[in-house]
């Protein structure tokens, strides 16, 4: 046994272990790609299956659904709010028309609020004026 050296031992140990490690890596790899093929097929399955539910929704059914998820869209939108500690408002030189009035901040907000269908549809393809008259 004097042809295996303490030197050709370590050399042979090192390279089986690199290939043990590049095994290793090669299954977590491989076992990565499946399971994020199985997760990709369910989610499309289930956007599949969501689809053709909606298919078979009324259009009472769909406003149903869209005016319960509008509150967690303003919980979503106005949370960054919750962290302000203090709101500034600006408006125009006071006398003038650009004076800030609680009638302009009204007007605003009327503009807000009629954005809102506009924004549903381009974002759901429901248009809410249709639903709600249907």
């Amino acid at each position: 046994m004097s042809w295996l050296t303490p030197t050709l031992f370590y050399s042979t140990q090192t390279v089986l272990a690199a290939h043990a490690e590049a095994d290793a890596i090669r299954l977590r790899g491989k076992a990565e790609a499946i399971s994020l093929e199985a997760r990709g097929k369910a989610e499309a399955e289930q956007m599949r299956l969501r689809a053709e539910a909606y298919s078979h929704y009324s259009n009472a059914a769909m406003l149903s659904l869209i005016l319960d998820a509008l509150p967690r869209v303003a919980a979503e939108i106005s949370a960054p709010l919750s962290k302000t500690q203090e709101i500034v408002l600006l408006g125009g030189v006071p006398g003038s028309d650009e004076a800030f009035s609680l009638g302009k901040l009204g007007k605003e907000l009327c503009s807000l609020i009629t954005n809102v269908p506009p924004a549903v549809r381009a974002v759901t393809g429901v248009d809410l004026s249709q639903v709600s008259s249907g």
